[in-house]
């Protein structure tokens, strides 16, 4: 079986203070005897989490995949120039070529809260369209936020994830908060100590069992 991951550099493994040890996907491959196969990419934004891992999985001849995916934040995007893409993220644009500078900074310049809500709940359909997807090709998966929940979505806006994603609506299920309310340190870019890996990769486990997704 292959562990298909993505997300961005907290699915990566990267570690506070360039620590090294063993990330919570290594954590989980080891546990199910995984062979892992990595799509992460630091700060990646959804729509090249959903482009990716539509990209591999159209290509596998086989569904022996569990597919883990860690979102990131909602704002982030990702724009195509001159055939190649480039992940967007708020004050981080000096990777971006000088024609897209401009349109950075004035994208920048809009992010506002209704914005981002926006972003949310358009995201948040991306991913549901992502889950059924998965679920159509029998193709188990389990998907977490990094940082927070959705923005925007009411409750009669909520989907029914059948158990494949943890607690999408609430922040204190996201790798960030529940590692950071249990007492692990993070540095700026929220990357935790090989303890924290280590924790978040129990919790996987934990709720991988819980829900028999497997």
């Amino acid at each position: 079986m292959i562990l298909y991951v993505n997300g961005d550099s907290h699915s990566l493994g990267s570690m506070m203070s360039e620590e090294i040890g063993t990330s919570f996907i290594e954590i989980l491959a080891r546990h199910l005897g995984y062979e892992i196969y990595n799509d992460a990419e630091a700060a990646s934004s959804a729509e090249r989490i959903v482009r990716t891992t539509k990209n591999y999985i159209s290509k596998q001849l086989t569904n022996d995949i569990f597919v883990v995916i860690g979102w990131g934040t909602w704002e982030r995007e990702e724009w195509e120039h001159d055939g190649k893409f480039y992940n967007i993220m708020s004050g981080w644009y000096k990777h971006l070529p000088d024609a897209l500078q401009q349109q950075y900074h004035l994208w920048q310049s809009g992010l506002t809260p209704d914005h981002v809500d926006s972003r949310s709940r358009h995201i948040h359909e991306q991913i549901f369209q992502l889950h059924l997807l998965l679920e159509q090709n029998n193709i188990p998966h389990l998907f977490f936020n990094c940082m927070y929940n959705f923005f925007g979505i009411g409750p009669s806006q909520k989907k029914d994830w059948n158990n494949c994603y943890i607690d999408p609506y609430d922040s204190d299920a996201s790798f960030y908060w529940y590692l950071t309310q249990r007492g692990y340190e993070s540095d700026k870019w929220y990357h935790f100590r090989a303890s924290g890996h280590q924790a978040w990769g129990d919790r996987l486990i934990s709720y991988i069992k819980e829900h028999k997704l497997l």
